[in-house]
């Protein structure tokens, strides 16, 4: 154990140490400390209750959070499991005279920390809750340690998922099933009960806030826990606590007892590591040798010269997915929720003996749209090519990699828009114009979004921590996207009578221009290997 609080200290040390050596980095965390304290004191500032929203929506949006984090999580645990572990604690502690367990405890609290630094930019967020909902400062912190709890024990449990389904086909197709069929039980019981009980305002909150939600295994168990701490309800605290702490425990016994070769797969993921750099630094090709071989219905790209090949690599992987390029589940999902959404809408304000304008529940649907298609864009395509050697060894121009490697992530958005907007289009009988103007809207966003992340790259890299990175990233699209939005409501206000597509033009053009704007400035970005361990 002696040992393992040294490597802990060194640690810390020289985190502090790199942080003094990088003053643009150190700088970075102040200013973000900084913002987060404002953001705090001004939460405390009292307003009328009359101008929050309903409580009730709170809980349907951090059911909704927590399912989309582990959802993602177990499904991605199924294929390649979740590590806690760097080539750095390989080296020192694999080949130690450590028993596995206290390795594997030591791995758990180090994620632990590392999960909470990640969740301090969701604290960010905490003004929009209390605009919105009027929570106070500590209930913030109690919804984000909640979340913060959710993916620490969703990756521990996707440790025994893990452990339970690797190399056994048959089980990842039960866990899969067993995964969609819960989902699907969760959305449908919203979905009934709103309708069974009117379809009114009223009824919606009533399913959001149903105690059948928080019976669903670890997500409702963690929202049950969090909301009876934040409404005062100690039988919920406790019992959910018990049950979140029982559960967590479990997996870890479980994990700690089970055959798995997850040991080895790390120590094979840290070889293949090892390899890849070594690769980068002599100018050659990698092969991942010990890669479990993949059933696919076609082999060979076939098409492209240079540059342009990734762009049909990343076709031809997109096809081995789904019988269409770059349409498949996540097309399908956002036309579902935009489809839900509508129908909640719209019911809702039937009831009030109005209904809500189509060109507004286009809008509506294009905003959420876009907001999802931030955290899809993030693991796109493009991001997947920075951690192999091949792009960075292709004897092309820096631009033109850049281009050809980041089309299929623009190209995504733009056929998604396509898909979903015109299916909303005909389900809500909408303009064919609102159509055309919501399908431009989403695609140019998608454009921006890629191009924030190539200038995320250029500036930051891949040392910072993802948490402050995620922060500044956001802040930085936010500003990016006000100019367009500013012109387009200049326009509104000085020739309203103009068609809705020629409003909303100038936010298409400029999110264009300056996406085109930051691959440019970033053309010698690929001209340099920058891998991490």
């Amino acid at each position: 154990m002696r040992a393992i609080f040294y490597l802990v200290r060194k640690e810390i040390k020289n985190m502090l140490l790199d942080l003094l050596r990088h003053p643009a980095r150190l700088i970075l965390y102040i200013a973000v400390l900084a913002m987060l304290f404002f953001s705090v004191v001004s939460q405390m500032e009292t307003r009328p209750s009359a101008h929050y929203l309903n409580f009730s929506i709170l809980h349907g949006v951090y059911f909704a959070i927590l399912l989309f984090i582990s959802v993602p999580s177990v499904l991605n645990g199924l294929k390649s499991g979740a590590t806690f572990f760097r080539m750095s604690d390989v080296n020192f502690l694999f080949v130690s005279p450590v028993s596995s367990k206290i390795i594997l405890a030591y791995g758990l609290l180090k994620q632990m920390g590392s999960t909470l630094l990640m969740m301090v930019f969701l604290l960010f967020y905490g003004g929009m809750a209390s605009e919105m909902f009027g929570v106070v400062p500590w209930q913030i912190v109690t919804l984000v340690a909640g979340i913060a709890l959710m993916v620490f024990t969703i990756q521990v449990i996707t440790l025994l998922i893990y452990s339970f389904s690797s190399g056994r086909p048959g089980r990842v197709r039960t866990v899969k099933l067993c995964l969609y069929g819960l989902v699907t039980l969760m959305v449908g019981y919203v979905f009934v009960s709103f309708l069974a009980n009117g379809s009114t305002l009223d009824a919606l909150y009533s399913a959001l806030v149903s105690p059948v939600l928080t019976f669903i295994p670890v997500v409702g168990w963690i929202k049950g826990m969090v909301f009876g701490i934040i409404t005062g309800s100690a039988i919920d605290t406790i019992s959910y606590g018990v049950v979140n702490m029982i559960t967590l425990a479990a997996s870890i016994l479980l994990f700690s007892k089970s055959n798995s070769d997850y040991y080895e797969d790390v120590l094979q993921s840290t070889e293949n590591t090892f390899e890849l750099k070594k690769a980068v630094k002599e100018g050659r090709s990698f092969r991942n040798r010990a890669e479990k071989p993949v059933k696919v219905r076609d082999t060979g790209i076939n098409h492209g010269w240079g540059a342009n090949t990734f762009f049909f690599k990343h076709v031809r992987q997109s096809l081995r997915r789904n019988r269409i390029p770059f349409v498949g589940v996540s097309t399908l999902v956002l036309a579902a929720v935009n489809l839900i959404l509508a129908v909640f809408i719209r019911s809702i304000s039937g009831t009030d003996g109005g209904q809500v304008p189509t060109g507004i529940l286009m809008a509506i649907a294009l905003m959420v749209s876009c907001y999802i298609l931030f955290f899809f864009n993030a693991v796109g395509e493009w991001s997947m090519e920075l951690m192999k050697p091949y792009i960075y060894l292709v004897p092309e121009k820096p631009f033109t990699k850049l281009v050809w490697a980041s089309v299929s992530n623009v190209l995504k958005p733009a056929l998604d828009g396509l898909v979903v907007f015109i299916v909303l289009g005909l389900f809500l009988h909408a303009n064919p114009a609102t159509v055309l103007l919501c399908i431009l809207l989403y695609a140019s966003v998608g454009f921006l979004f890629t191009a924030g992340n190539v200038l995320s790259q250029r500036l930051f890299g891949q040392v910072v921590n993802k948490g402050i990175v995620m922060f500044i990233y956001i802040i930085v699209l936010m500003i990016l996207l006000a100019p367009g939005i500013a012109l387009s409501v200049l326009v509104y206000t000085m020739a309203d009578y103009l068609p809705g597509i020629l409003i909303g033009m100038p936010i298409f053009l400029w999110n264009v221009a300056v996406s085109l704007g930051i691959f440019a400035a970033c053309r010698n970005l690929l001209s340099t290997a920058e891998l991490n361990s």
